[in-house]
């Protein structure tokens, strides 16, 4: 009868065994993988709905458009992009990205100084007797080029587009013709100083894009915003 209860407390305690080894052998769950989901902060129709409708079919992403008066740096928290549409109204946005670790991409160029971009008033558009359709690439070797060289044309007619002056760590892409200090595309890479001497906590990019003008984009345009999304979220390295 002992021989019999030891044998079976034997057997019971190699399965517990063999159940912890098992337990200790499986694989950590996956962490969420949050590389696919989009913040888009602006207004759920007009040009920002083709914007959202772009990162989703072009890039399969996840898109959640927020007002600018409610977002937080709280519930940005979470994504794999945040771009910022100029429809937006720069005093609401401020400085409430800077510090995330969130590539970004600013098409509202008015919050340019304010999140350290560009210097103070060192931004502008290009409008009304001065609106244009061409942007001049600079750096046609960099992968926010998209394979662009020379002068491009970025809109199918004369619209609106943004500017500013970025620091001298940034990467300009493109400029407007003729006028060399004012970049449409300039970025600023992870731990990189802007121009307000603070270092970048991600990817960061300013993108000449006007609300309204999504339309008018031609098929560059569009490689160029594809390859913005592409270089922020470092799928293009």
């Amino acid at each position: 009868m002992k021989r019999m209860l030891g044998m079976m407390m034997l057997a019971g305690a190699l399965l517990f065994t063999s159940a912890c080894q098992q337990d200790e052998a499986a694989p950590a769950a996956a962490p969420e993988n949050n590389a696919k989901k989009a913040l888009l902060v602006g207004r759920d129709g007009g040009g920002d709905a083709i914007l959202a409708k772009r990162l989703r079919e072009k890039h399969g992403m996840e898109v959640t458009i927020v007002a600018d008066k409610e977002v937080t740096t709280e519930s940005a928290k979470g994504y794999g992009l945040i771009y910022v549409s100029e429809s937006v109204n720069s005093g609401k946005i401020e400085d409430k990205f800077i510090t995330l670790p969130v590539p970004v991409i600013y098409a509202e160029v008015q919050a340019a100084p304010q999140i350290g971009l560009s210097d103070e008033e060192a931004y502008g558009h290009l409008e009304g007797g001065n609106a244009a359709k061409a942007l001049e690439i600079k750096d046609s070797g960099h992968p926010l080029a998209a394979g662009l060289s020379g002068k491009v044309d970025v809109y199918k007619d004369n619209g609106k587009m943004g500017y500013a002056t970025p620091g001298e760590d940034a990467i300009v892409i493109a400029t407007v013709p003729g006028e060399e200090q004012n970049a449409a595309i300039f970025a600023y890479e992870k731990g990189s100083t802007k121009a307000s001497g603070q270092q970048a906590a991600a990817r960061e990019i300013l993108f000449y894009l006007f609300n309204g003008e999504e339309i008018n984009q031609t098929e560059e345009g569009w490689k160029l915003f594809d390859a913005a999304v592409q270089w922020a979220t470092g799928s293009a390295k």
